[in-house]
């Protein structure tokens, strides 16, 4: 079976502006792609990485432009070999992954970072009412999404919540924003369709479309100022793209006006804020 390339432009797809293919080699080996690297070699401004095999569509359109979005173009040994000031070896046995950051948020993003919608509800106003299909009759429901202009490798949340009646939940979930095309494997467009070399089907998002579930029916009654956490043992294996949304869908009674909350995620991200004079074009070129 012949090599399947991917293609990525040093000027636009790498931060830096720069690729060491043998540190770049060793961070998609150590990923979740599961899939072996035959090699890399870069030809003018195209960085080209052969695989053996054809890629799940997740890790070609999510995972390793993740990783080339992280690559900061630094000799391997810097990275293969981490130590403690005084020369000691440092040993990790978390689920971060590499050039990533943890961070702690309660909000998402919109023209910069940590600037975005805000995951809280309130059910004493009608700001996100939502009636689709999925509230039963006799409730109603409030839903909220929020973003990262970071790929996002969910880990922990914790759902405080006041005043809520008997019978309210809260499912969370990754959507894809209407527009989109997404890997499908019942979809009805083959990747080259698309330009892709990945293979693999695709469909399309002419409405928001949820994709994969992340908290499901997860009930709620009473009180919890300190907070009910969900702890997971690692990290997602998969970031959230760019431009994805992480929405939460709260469901109660009719008859509740007063109960309201909000939720904190943990999550690993390449960039936690922006300093002074950056841009998000500057961040992923």
């Amino acid at each position: 079976m012949a090599d399947t390339v991917y293609t990525f432009s040093v000027q636009n797809d790498f931060p830096n502006q720069t690729v060491n293919l043998n540190t770049l080699q060793y961070e998609i080996q150590q990923s979740s792609i599961t899939h072996a690297v035959d090699y890399l070699n870069r030809e003018g401004d195209d960085c080209n990485i052969y695989f053996k095999e054809v890629l799940s569509p997740i890790d070609a359109t999510a995972t390793l432009p993740a990783i080339v979005a992280a690559h900061q173009g630094n000799d391997i040994i810097e990275q293969d070999t981490p130590r403690t000031p005084d020369g000691v070896p440092i040993v990790r046995s978390d689920s971060r992954p590499l050039n990533t950051e943890t961070y702690f948020t309660m909000c998402g993003d919109s023209t910069g970072i940590g600037d975005g919608q805000i995951l809280m509800w309130d059910f004493s106003n009608d700001d996100d009412l939502y009636d689709g299909p999925e509230v039963p009759n006799g409730f109603k429901a409030k839903h909220i999404s929020i973003k990262f202009n970071c790929p996002a490798y969910l880990k922990d949340g914790t759902m405080y919540f006041y005043d809520v009646p008997w019978g309210c939940y809260i499912s969370m979930f990754v959507g894809i924003p209407a527009g989109n095309y997404y890997p499908n494997p019942a979809g009805s467009i083959p990747g080259s369709a698309l330009g892709l070399s990945t293979g693999g089907m695709y469909s399309y998002a002419d409405v928001d479309t949820p994709y994969q579930s992340y908290v499901m029916k997860h009930h709620m009654f009473g009180s919890c100022p300190m907070g009910d956490e969900l702890n997971a043992e690692g990290a997602a294996l998969y970031p959230v793209p760019i431009g994805w949304k992480v929405c939460g869908l709260i469901v109660t009674p009719d008859s509740d006006n007063v109960s309201k909350g909000f939720g904190s995620l943990e999550m690993y991200r390449c960039h936690t804020m922006l300093l002074p004079g950056q841009t998000l074009e500057s961040l992923h070129g």
